[in-house]
């Protein structure tokens, strides 16, 4: 396209990148916010019993039964 365009070529060509790049930024800045938004999320409402849930876990070498 930025062939047929004559001297305005480059501009055309700027113009072009200059948009993609526009668009990956946006991108990203909204990669960003769910990620920070999905880390409080995990922070605040995450597993609340981890010490529980590790202790009712059985020792494999208990599960065992003898004779």
């Amino acid at each position: 396209m930025a062939g047929s365009t004559g001297p305005h070529a480059p501009d055309v060509l700027h113009a072009a990148q200059q948009s993609f790049v526009d668009g990956w930024q946006q991108a990203m800045w909204a990669g960003a916010v769910i990620m920070g938004v999905l880390f409080v999320y995990v922070a605040v409402r995450g597993p609340k019993n981890t010490h529980s849930a590790a202790t009712t876990e059985t020792d494999p070498a208990e599960a065992v039964s003898v004779g």
